[in-house]
């Protein structure tokens, strides 16, 4: 009987410990060529987790996926040949994280480019930062208004994060952190200004 009540206890941990690392769970990105097929594809396209965003000019088109549960969004961009360009993964509203990879025209892979070198508090660490200073961090798409920007920046030769969220008051709190330690170098206001 106490093996069972174990077992059993064990198993809701282990579902607990999943939910919470799904909440935080960065897609997975390949340095695989890909090819779009532009055919018949609309501006935004809704499924039941996720919304894609379609975007084509002369210059050539560019591809969003967000998943309604995460703060990430998948980012594609393609030549107009519909040839990969580069691809790689970001906070919504906010700045590149982990590898990206370019492609030249041909498809083949020139270039790897590691967002995240320099900077030991990891977007996990950013996202726990928020949950426990109460800043709501965006999940999936959102079509207009301010939300919650995560950024990354160099200021006097460190590399740091920048939050920036409304406050109650209408203006917005930015947040300047150091990118090695996490420690908050600036919390200020500005005046929020609508474009």
């Amino acid at each position: 009987m106490n093996k069972i009540i174990i077992l059993v206890g064990l198993g809701f941990f282990t579902q607990f410990q999943s939910q919470e690392l799904q909440e935080t769970m960065i897609p997975k990105m390949s340095n695989e060529f890909e090819i779009i097929n532009t055919e018949g594809l609309k501006d935004i396209i809704i499924n039941d987790n996720k919304i894609i965003t379609f975007i084509s000019a002369k210059i050539g088109s560019s591809f969003t996926e967000y998943h309604k549960d995460s703060y990430f969004m998948i980012v594609k961009n393609y030549y107009p040949s519909r040839n990969i360009k580069n691809k790689g993964i970001a906070f919504n509203e906010g700045s590149p994280i982990g590898i990206w990879y370019y492609f030249d025209e041909s498809g083949k892979l020139i270039k790897e480019e590691n967002t995240d070198e320099g900077y030991r508090f990891t977007p996990e660490k950013i996202v726990k930062y928020c949950e426990k200073n109460k800043i709501e961090l965006p999940k999936g798409y959102h079509e207009s208004g301010f939300y919650t920007r995560v950024r990354k920046d160099v200021l006097n030769g460190k590399k740091v994060w920048i939050i920036e969220y409304l406050i109650p008051d209408g203006d917005i709190q930015k947040v300047v952190l150091d990118g090695q330690s996490g420690a908050e170098l600036e919390k200020k206001v500005v005046p929020f200004i609508s474009s």
